[in-house]
Order: C-alpha cells, then sequence, then structure tokens
C-alpha cells in the first residue's frame, strides 16, 4: 500500500508518495516529473521499480496534489530544494535519480551540487533542446509527438494539466526554457542513462546523444515506438533499463565523447587572453562614440522591478559595462550609474563608504535595489552589504542584494605582477580581501557569474554561500558583452527580488 507524505521548505511542498521498500537493502528510486504532471504519470514505472527497490514518486510545488506556492523555484533552487527533501528522509544509502522531461533538469542539478546523496541518474526524454528554446516551438514538437495518438498518455496528461492550471504552468514554463542543462551536466559525476522514445519530438536524437556526450559516465539507449512519453505506455521495459543501470550493468551504448578538457591548450589561453584585451580596449574608447552621459532611457522602467545600480571595476567607466546595461534596460529595469568614482582606483572600503553615502542621497525605490558589479566592483559592492547597519533585509538603502560578474571574491595571485598598489589591494592576502573571506553571512544575497576560463582570476569566482552561475564564454572582460551573460544576470537579479520577499515570511 502506497504510504503519502508532505515535505514543506517554506510555502514550497512537495507530496511524496512512496511504495515498495519491503526488503532491507532495496534500492532507492526518486521519480521526478516533468511540467505539467505529477506522480501519477509515473504510475506503471512506479509499480515496476517498487516490486524489488523503494519508490519515491513526487508531486512538485504546484502540480498533482502539492499546493502552489508564491513564487516558482528556478531549476538550480529546484534541484537545491530535492537535495534537501532526500536528506530529509534520512535514507541508509545515495538513491537513483529519474527525473523525465523538465525533471531532467532538476535531478542534474540535484547530482551536481550533491554528488553525495545520488548513486546514478537516469535522464528520460531530456529537455531543454538548445536548438529550440522557444516556448512556440516546445508547443509544436510537442503536437507532434506521438505521444498524443495514445488514449492513456492523453487522459492522463490532460488531467495533470488541467490540475496544475495555466497559470502555474507558464510561470514554470519560464524557469524551464531559462535554465542551460548543458551547463550542468560535466559537473554530474554519477554514472548517468539517457533514455529516448524513439520517436520523441522535444528530445530528438542528436539533442539527446548531446546529452550523453557532455555527461562525464553517460550512456544512451532508445525505446522503440515510443515518443516523448516513453515511461507512461513501456513502464515495464524503461524499469528493466532503470533497474540494470542502477545495478551498475552497461546498458544501452556509449557515445562518442564530447572533449571537455579541464584545462584550456597554451594556444586557447593566448588566444582567449588577446580576445579579452581587444574587447575591452573597444570598449574603453567607445565612450567617445556613444557619449559620456548614460542614456536616457535608463531612467524609465517598471516601477514595480528593483532599481538596478551599475558598478564597474578596476580601471573602468560606467560605460564600460553599456551593453549589460542595455539589456538589463530592455528587459524593464531602471538603471542608475554612480557618478564621481572615476577609475575605481581607491580603496574597496573607501569606495564602499563613497558609494554608500551616494545611494543614501537617493531615496530607495519601492521594489529596492540591486547592484550588479564587474570585477572588483563586487568586492565593493560586498563590503557594502557587510557594513550595512540595518538588520532589516534590504538595509537603508534598499539592497537586495548583488550580482556579482567575474569578481576576485578570494583575490587574485597575479596582481603581484602589478607596482599599482590599487592591483595589489586585490591579492589573496590583502586584509580587506581576507576579511570579505571571512564575511560569510552576505553570501546568500549574492549570484556569483563567470566564465569558463578568466585568464585575470586563475583561482576562478566562485563563492560559497552564494548561487554561482557558470557561463560558456572565456574571459574577464568580453563576458560582459555576452548574451548568454546578459541573461545569468536577469536570471540573478530575479533570483535575489523573490529572495527579498520571500525574507519577511520565512521570519
Amino acid at each position: 500500500m502506497d504510504r503519502i507524505r508532505e515535505f514543506r521548505r517554506g510555502d514550497a511542498v512537495t507530496v511524496v508518495t512512496e511504495s515498495g521498500g519491503e526488503r532491507d537493502g532495496a534500492t532507492t528510486f526518486v521519480l521526478v516529473h516533468g511540467i505539467g504532471m505529477g506522480h501519477r504519470y509515473f504510475s506503471d514505472l512506479a509499480d515496476a521499480l517498487a516490486r524489488d527497490g523503494r519508490v519515491l514518486a513526487l508531486d512538485l510545488p504546484g502540480f498533482g496534489e502539492a499546493p502552489e506556492p508564491r513564487h516558482p523555484q528556478t531549476m538550480s533552487e529546484a534541484g537545491a530544494y530535492l537535495a534537501e527533501l532526500i536528506e530529509a528522509e534520512g535514507l541508509p544509502a545515495p538513491v537513483v535519480l529519474v527525473g523525465h522531461s523538465m525533471g531532467t533538469q532538476i535531478v542534474a542539478e540535484t547530482a551536481a551540487q550533491r554528488p553525495d546523496l545520488v548513486a546514478s541518474v537516469v535522464l528520460i526524454a531530456p529537455t531543454v533542446n538548445p536548438r529550440e528554446r522557444s516556448g512556440v516551438v516546445q508547443a509544436i514538437r510537442l503536437l507532434e509527438d506521438p505521444s498524443l495518438l495514445r488514449p492513456k498518455v492523453v487522459v492522463v496528461g490532460l488531467r495533470m494539466y488541467l490540475q496544475a492550471g495555466p497559470r502555474w504552468y507558464f510561470k514554470k514554463l519560464y524557469q524551464m526554457l531559462a535554465h542551460r542543462i548543458e551547463l550542468v551536466l560535466p559537473d554530474v559525476a554519477a554514472p548517468t542513462l539517457v533514455i529516448r522514445g524513439e520517436h520523441d519530438r522535444l528530445a530528438p536524437r542528436p539533442w539527446a546523444e548531446e546529452v550523453a556526450n557532455i555527461l562525464p559516465d553517460g550512456r544512451f539507449v532508445e525505446v522503440p515506438d515510443r515518443g516523448h512519453e516513453t515511461m507512461v505506455t513501456a513502464g515495464e521495459r524503461v524499469a528493466e533499463l532503470i533497474e540494470a543501470h542502477a545495478r551498475g550493468e552497461a546498458v544501452g551504448r556509449e557515445v562518442e565523447r564530447v572533449s571537455l578538457p579541464e584545462e584550456p591548450s597554451h594556444v586557447e589561453r593566448a588566444w582567449w587572453w588577446a580576445g579579452d584585451y581587444v574587447y575591452a580596449g573597444w570598449r574603453q574608447v567607445a565612450i567617445v562614440f556613444e557619449g559620456w552621459i548614460p542614456p536616457a532611457r535608463w531612467r524609465t522602467g517598471d516601477a514595480s522591478l528593483p532599481e538596478i545600480v551599475m558598478l564597474p571595476g578596476i580601471y573602468e567607466h560606467w560605460s564600460f559595462m553599456r551593453p549589460l546595461g542595455d539589456a538589463v534596460n530592455r528587459a524593464g529595469y531602471r538603471v542608475r550609474v554612480v557618478h564621481g568614482m572615476g577609475t575605481n582606483r581607491r580603496g574597496i572600503a573607501d569606495t564602499a563608504r563613497r558609494l554608500g553615502r551616494a545611494l543614501a542621497k537617493v531615496p530607495v525605490p519601492p521594489a529596492g535595489r540591486v547592484i550588479v558589479a564587474h570585477s572588483k566592483g563586487g568586492l565593493v559592492a560586498k563590503q557594502l552589504l557587510v557594513s550595512e547597519p540595518d538588520a532589516a533585509p534590504a538595509g537603508a538603502r534598499g539592497l537586495l542584494g548583488l550580482v556579482a560578474i567575474t569578481t576576485p571574491f578570494a583575490g587574485s595571485r597575479l596582481a603581484r605582477l602589478l607596482i599599482d598598489p590599487s592591483v595589489r589591494a586585490l591579492l589573496p592576502s590583502d586584509e580587506t580581501i581576507v576579511m570579505l573571506g571571512r564575511a560569510s553571512s552576505v553570501n546568500s544575497r549574492i549570484v556569483s557569474v563567470f566564465g569558463r576560463f578568466d585568464p585575470h582570476i586563475p583561482d576562478g569566482s566562485v563563492l560559497d554561500g552564494a548561487t554561482n552561475i557558470r557561463v560558456p564564454v572565456p574571459g574577464h572582460f568580453r563576458v560582459l558583452g555576452a548574451s548568454v551573460t546578459h541573461r545569468a544576470v536577469l536570471e540573478g537579479i530575479d533570483r535575489l527580488t523573490r529572495a527579498a520577499v520571500d525574507a519577511p515570511a520565512a521570519e
């Protein structure tokens, strides 16, 4: 008989339906459904796996029997939330994570963030195909999928969609389309099996094979004569594949590995370095052509959104961040520039005090402020967060948090190569750098965005306790001009905004 219970974190509730697990040492399978679905979509698969294992089939927040929370989780947040659920279950051994469609994004995040909890992973019909990252295209592919010709799929799916409702569905769709699973897969260390239905239009064969390619330990298998719904109408067959994979058997086939070297070659480093300085040089002189005054349109935007304060790095004028500022403004945000900072060569603490005084002179917007900073600017902004005198979540200056781009939170050992004191102040041993490193209480209000290779910060920009987003762009400067970085920054702003809204309820 099924055992049903709830897992709660804040207003996010997941309904857990447990079955099987009668014998000691049984493998635990955690089933994570796709968008609009619920645990009933896994009924045949769950029944088959429960014969010899323990099955936890989930209704994620807002789907199936689970109530709708105030805000949808990003895929990264959903992955961390799933890890908390697994820990709360107190399971004796790592689990087998099985995700379908959008669920593959969630389980990939969990496996990457918490490898200690995961024995192996199964990705059924992984999404989203990056060549078709559009809600309209995804809808067309769903209509083309042969799944709709199977009455069982239509009946169960329609019931699930109606239960979730269109409003919540589209909220979650935005998060699904914004997530880039291909950036997470290289960090999934557990053995992973990619399962695809032969006629799946949402997860075409080239994309599914690419997923298996990118995974460090991935294999690929197809189920004949099935579409996106593979495990609904072929539950027994899919269960056999999952169980064999969980036992460590070589299910399916390996595909040619995508070359993902840990370290770029010297030629690549030199090329990326040169390209970085070409971009930096262009942005330094672009002010002559683009003007010294921030665009008037930056002062307009949606008043319900927080104001964005742009903070450049060392030797940089505000216009250095203009491409990013334009992208943020196009997304509806008002953008503010703090004048009088020159090229940001003063000490970090001194600059933070100046920044604080400048912001205090301007009324706090109703929706608060988020600082978007580059390089040293991120250290200045963190210093300001640390020194905030008020206990209120947003502080006296309305600061919701910081999105930092290629910021040397632990300093940069390359700073010793220059004699300029303003640069040498970024050494890992510098007193301010050490102090900021120890000030971890504000890290949860920081989103750190960085590229795949940074010639100025060899030890990277990962910050413990913060949200870390890696984008597939090399460089310290030209990462600012990449559209993928702009999307990551907007995701970070949205995350900080929602966290600030939820903070009073959580306290």
